[in-house]
């Protein structure tokens, strides 16, 4: 996927560095403020010909490096969060 197509989903850009390397990734939370469900890009650095992937946070083994698995995701998390409050 290309960055452009990451911030078409709206994920947040996050900009960071380690005290040496400037970089940043890119975050989308779906669900409510509690305990939202966090997908993550790969880092600016690790982008190489600008090719992003995307996982759940703290699930790394799940990789998504295609753009129609990504909109069908978002788009089924999106649609089924539902109001605990």
């Amino acid at each position: 996927m290309k960055e452009k197509d990451i911030q078409n989903l709206r994920f947040e850009r996050i900009d960071d560095n380690d005290g040496e390397l400037e970089y940043y990734y890119y975050t989308l939370d779906i669900g409510n403020d509690y305990v939202p469900l966090c997908l993550i890009t790969n880092a600016s650095d690790e982008a190489k010909d600008d090719n992003w992937t995307v996982t759940i946070f703290d699930y790394e083994s799940i990789i998504i490096d295609n753009l129609a698995d990504l909109k069908t995701l978002v788009g089924v998390l999106v649609n089924n969060v539902k109001d605990n409050g």
